[in-house]
């Protein structure tokens, strides 16, 4: 079962950011629907008092998100979705995401730098609103998939003693 609600966090993610693609916007429903699975997530894993931690990093990354809109360095979309992602990490798990995000969206940046030079003008324009010259980077791309790393590199929090991919033990020093 965990496997699973990890797995739907992971596709949540990834459409959210199919959509930011290709609509530069990200409908409130992802991050709803992540805000909900992690009540899934919690209620599955056993509700814990260190649950704090996690409204806190909640807390946090929207407070942080909130001043990036305001300064219009990240959509409105952005914040809501990094903010229902951090809910899933403990405070000392923000520093590893924001690292993630971080470096995965500076290579996204790049790589939309490169595409809308490579990608001829006739098919930017009239297509996909990310490839317009000098728009807006999708950054939910690297929201998600900063996410997608932190959970499955890092892993969540609570985090069950069993029940998760080996991989993922080590990081969690459950081994």
């Amino acid at each position: 079962m965990t496997q699973i609600i990890l797995a739907l966090a992971a596709l949540l993610l990834i459409l959210a950011a199919v959509q930011d693609v290709a609509m530069l916007r990200i409908s409130n429903l992802f991050p709803l629907a992540l805000i909900a699975l992690f009540g899934v997530w919690a209620a599955h894993i056993g509700f814990s008092t260190a649950l704090w931690s996690n409204a806190l990093s909640f807390l946090i990354a929207l407070g942080v998100g909130t001043f990036l809109f305001a300064r219009q360095w990240l959509g409105g979309g952005d914040v809501k979705l990094l903010a229902a992602s951090a809910l899933w990490f403990p405070i000392k798990g923000l520093l590893p995401l924001t690292v993630y995000v971080t470096l995965l969206g500076g290579l996204l940046a790049l790589v939309f730098i490169l595409l809308r030079r490579i990608v001829p003008a006739g098919n930017r324009e009239g297509g996909i609103p990310a490839l317009k010259a000098k728009g807006p980077v999708p950054y939910g791309v690297a929201i998600a998939a900063g996410v997608i790393a932190c959970l499955y590199l890092y892993g969540p929090h609570p985090a069950p003693a069993s029940g998760i991919p080996s991989y993922m033990r080590g990081s969690l020093g459950l081994e």
